[in-house]
């Protein structure tokens, strides 16, 4: 598994994103930089520093416990939260979809 266990395409959409962002001369940062064991502080250290979120929708973002925690974060800080849609749900309606509306989250 690419990007860790249950995490789906989503980090393979998340280098494709950032990788055009910076090729605009656009600074990101993403748990790509991170290396996995390493302390995930940093991030949440360069969300405060950060003006804009852009949330890679998948069916796996809604299972994430740390997903839901970064833009958790995110939002605590202010930042402008920007959904991009990459993947729908074996039923084909979006991810976190659920009956009257909303998202379900996993629980954190």
């Amino acid at each position: 598994d690419l990007d860790g266990e249950g995490c789906g395409p989503g980090m393979m959409y998340t280098n494709l994103v950032v990788s055009h962002l910076m090729r605009a001369g656009i600074e990101c940062f993403t748990g790509l930089h991170v290396e996995g064991g390493n302390n995930w502080h940093v991030y949440f250290d360069k969300l405060q520093r950060a003006d804009v979120m852009i949330v890679i929708m998948t069916p796996a973002f809604f299972k994430s416990v740390p997903c839901f925690h970064e833009q958790l974060e995110a939002r605590k800080n202010g930042l402008q939260v920007i959904p991009l849609l990459f993947q729908l749900e074996e039923n084909g309606n979006p991810p976190g979809a659920v009956e009257g509306g909303g998202a379900k989250w996993s629980e954190a």
